[in-house]
């Protein structure tokens, strides 16, 4: 079982759908190492940033909360 999808740019699409080929090669194409990084960078990235906003909002929740626990334990004085 392959990780990774068939990465081939040309497969069955149209001509115009294809990328325009140079010298050396497609042009201002990304390289297939790099599809292969983004494949797996994507969702790491993700995950990271869903915790730190769930951090985040923990942070401030603390915060909000702390305050009127503390205003209740001291009562009208503050």
């Amino acid at each position: 079982m392959r990780v990774f999808t068939d990465l081939n740019l040309n497969g069955k699409n149209p001509m115009r759908a294809q990328p325009r080929v140079g010298d050396w090669g497609p042009e201002k194409v990304p390289s297939t190492r790099f599809k292969k990084w983004q494949r797996v960078l994507v969702p790491i990235i993700a995950v990271l940033l869903a915790v730190g906003v769930f951090f985040l909002g923990r942070m401030f929740y603390l915060a909000m909360t702390d305050t009127q626990a503390v205003a209740m334990l001291l009562g009208p004085h503050l």
